[in-house]
């Protein structure tokens, strides 16, 4: 029930599942332990930004000086990739990445800022950090400590490419900005708020794009009419080009319509544009330029088409998952609007060209009227919240929900067959989305939905430390089930959002959603949901107020006990486990012997062994043996616990233990048995990219060589 261990089975869902694990083989003390290839098929160099279009023209002079500017010996550049929308910004960056892939030996990441929603550097960061190779459980708690992270790991990584869109504020990229040589920051900017970067120490470089000129527009205009442009009537095609002025997302949209129109369509279509300002020269023109071709591809659908279009332009997400896409339309209306260049679409997801085309799509919902536009979104939504369901399930297994999952997933098909890794690789993809739904269903009134959303999202955030994503929807959530009157809901939001506003540092805060939890379970029937709630109060208190987390704890096992529901067995025993945590920081070694030996008995009771948390546990009757003077029982139990979570891949959680084991070495003045365990401590940080490692190392460095 918190970010570290599984949940307990669910309570009213018995839909199941199983997450697996790769065995490793693991020595016991005092002989030699290998690891091969702990991190066996992790990518450390990342390559985030797309692959510009096929027919990418002209930018020879920019792509030439940004070539110029690299150097692997120089400090870290910022470029600011300047222009109106739709001036092919974000093409142009992603051919910078394609062409000097080789150079970029430390890799390529990107990150795009979304109006409308709370980002800031941390999100970016934490996402950098899973990406570089670092751990889930190394990245720091803090954002502060995190960024600290971002730049001692990026000092040791040249020549990384780090692109930046959508920032509105300076300190949105300084933050992303990475240490090593040769590394270079590409930031998209159509706001006027980035010139201060302009003036800081390291000086952002000002590289303004400008639109095509006739030949390359001419160029890519046939490539996107996928013919020659021969036969057309050339004051039509003149016109058609002046209209687009040499922008590249107007050129793309004009190439569509003139590819799915047919031979001499050129007149005709200019005729269509008519409206369009003669010769664009201000942004306004140029925006109205690009409004008036929004309007004449829209007019151009079919009804059916554009129909979709509308609905598309409701959807809260950045993008749309492309199972989704038949709810909206059959084929041929999506062929249609691909085929108008309205949206783009790759193995997974569908989304608008530009988000001016998006804008465009939503204005033009408002012809559907409000009854209809709210049907349609909830169909979209109830179909999404299908998926995210098994997604859901497929990653956490059974645990404690709220909503019966069961009726929602009756008689649909489990899109990822159970697959735990597709599974979370479908919710890291659909991160965006997630938030926006969560957001744009509550907007929408429909807070049942939000709710619902809320409740699953987790499934993604105790994976992945996006912090910010997590409070702000369990905030909503919360918010929503209270509106309409789902009080289980209500404080189950409640203590999960806890956990992320503890790891922002706003301890108050959880800590007043937490003592709101407490109230509304207080004589409720649903005995495993006050089990939660009492456990997260616990885990909020037992780094500050370890004697109030036994409290907790000690209400956490009491309604676990009370309870004969599936899952309270287990519930006891994470409650037991806890509170003896609890009680070696409260300097009760004995009392957390006596409550971690009886978790571990409850564990291996399991119809279901947990072999994870058993593991966990001997660390922590390690600790507290050690608490209580006894050595030798403490060496057993670590040793035996380094053994549990090498057979589980858990080999952050292995090299603590070797650390405590060396800790306990040392204090029997066993020090080359000690050196012998921080070396394969170090050695496992190191592998996860964890900043503990260069503590153990200098702890190495300090204890001298090893005696013969």
């Amino acid at each position: 029930m918190n970010d570290d261990t599984p949940e307990p089975r669910q309570v009213r869902s018995t839909i199941g599942g199983d997450v697996g694990g790769t065995a490793i083989q693991a020595g016991a003390v005092g002989r030699d332990v290998n690891v091969t290839n702990v991190l066996k098929g992790r990518e450390h160099r990342p390559l985030q930004v797309e692959r510009p279009p096929h027919d990418f023209v002209n930018r020879h002079d920019p792509l030439e000086w940004i070539g110029s500017t690299l150097s692997s010996g120089s400090s870290p550049r910022v470029v600011l990739c300047e222009g109106p929308l739709g001036i092919g910004k974000t093409t142009f960056i992603r051919k910078i990445a394609e062409i000097h892939q080789d150079y970029f030996s430390g890799g390529q990441l990107g990150f795009e800022y979304r109006r409308g929603l709370y980002e800031d550097p941390d999100t970016a960061i934490t996402g950098f950090l899973r990406a570089l190779g670092m751990e889930r459980n190394s990245i720091p708690n803090t954002p502060a400590e995190r960024a600290k992270e971002y730049r001692s790991l990026t000092r040791r990584r040249p020549c990384l490419l780090v692109v930046v869109e959508g920032a509105w504020e300076p300190a949105q990229v300084r933050a992303l900005v990475p240490e090593g040589n040769g590394s270079l920051v590409l930031v998209s900017s159509d706001v006027p708020d980035l010139d201060e970067l302009l003036g800081d120490p390291r000086g952002a470089h000002p590289h303004s794009l400008v639109p095509l000129d006739p030949e390359h527009a001419r160029a890519l205009l046939e490539s996107r009419a996928a013919r020659s442009l021969e036969s057309e009537d050339p004051e039509a095609i003149e016109r058609l080009l002046e209209v687009c002025a040499g922008l590249p997302l107007a050129i793309a949209l004009v190439g569509g319509r003139l590819c799915r129109m047919g031979l001499g369509s050129a007149t005709t279509l200019a005729e269509d544009m008519e409206r369009a300002p003669s010769a664009p020269d201000s942004a306004e023109e140029l925006r109205r330029s690009l409004g008036v071709i929004f309007e004449t591809s829209y007019r151009a659908l079919s009804p059916e088409a554009a129909a979709v279009y509308r609905a598309l332009g409701d959807w809260p997400g950045p993008h749309l998952d492309r199972a989704l896409m038949p709810l909206l339309g059959d084929e041929g209306r999506w062929e249609e609007i691909l085929a108008a260049n309205l949206v783009e679409m790759d193995t997974h997801t569908l989304r608008f060209r530009h988000e001016l085309i998006r804008g465009h799509a939503r204005d033009r919902a408002e012809e559907d009227g409000a009854g209809r536009r709210r049907a349609r979104l909830t169909a979209m939504l109830d179909a999404y919240l299908v998926r995210l369901g098994f997604a859901e399930l497929a990653a956490r297994g059974e645990r404690l929900r709220t909503l019966d999952l069961g009726s929602i997933l009756t008689g649909a098909e489990d899109p990822f067959d159970g697959d735990t890794g597709l599974a979370k690789a479908w919710l890291l993809r659909e991160r965006p989305t997630l938030l926006s739904v969560v957001l744009g269903s509550a907007e929408q009134g429909l807070h049942v939905h939000a709710h619902r959303f809320a409740e699953l999202a987790p499934a993604l955030y105790l994976d992945h430390r996006f912090v910010h994503d997590w409070a702000t929807t369990a905030m909503v959530g919360a918010d929503s089930a209270r509106m309409v009157g789902d009080t289980a809901a209500e404080a189950r939001l409640l203590s999960l959002g806890s956990r992320p506003l503890t790891d922002l540092g706003r301890h108050a805060e959880a800590g007043a959603r937490l003592d709101r939890a407490a109230e509304l379970v207080e004589g409720m029937d649903d005995l495993m949901l006050r089990a939660s709630v009492w456990e997260f109060r616990g885990r909020h208190l037992a780094e500050t107020d370890p004697e109030a987390a036994i409290a907790a704890y000690d209400r956490c096992i009491e309604a676990n006990r009370a309870s004969d529901l599936p899952g309270s067995e287990r519930g006891e025993a994470l409650g037991l486990l806890f509170r003896g945590q609890a009680r070696v920081r409260a300097g009760q070694a004995e009392a957390a012997v006596v409550d971690i030996e009886a978790a571990l008995t409850r564990f291996e009771g399991l119809s279901e062994s947990d072999d994870r948390m058993s593991a966990r546990g001997r660390v922590w009757l390690g600790e507290a043996h050690a608490a209580a003077g006894r050595h030798r029982e403490a060496i057993t139990a670590l040793n035996l616990a380094i053994e549990g979570l090498g057979a589980r891949d858990q080999h952050y959680y292995r090299a603590e233990a070797y650390v405590l084991l060396a800790d306990l070495y040392e204090e029997i003045g066993a020090s080359d048995e000690a050196r012998a365990r921080l070396v394969e401590a170090e050695r496992l940080y190191r592998d996860l990219e964890s900043p503990r490692a260069a503590a153990v190392a200098e702890r190495i460095t300090r204890s001298g060589p090893t005696r013969d």
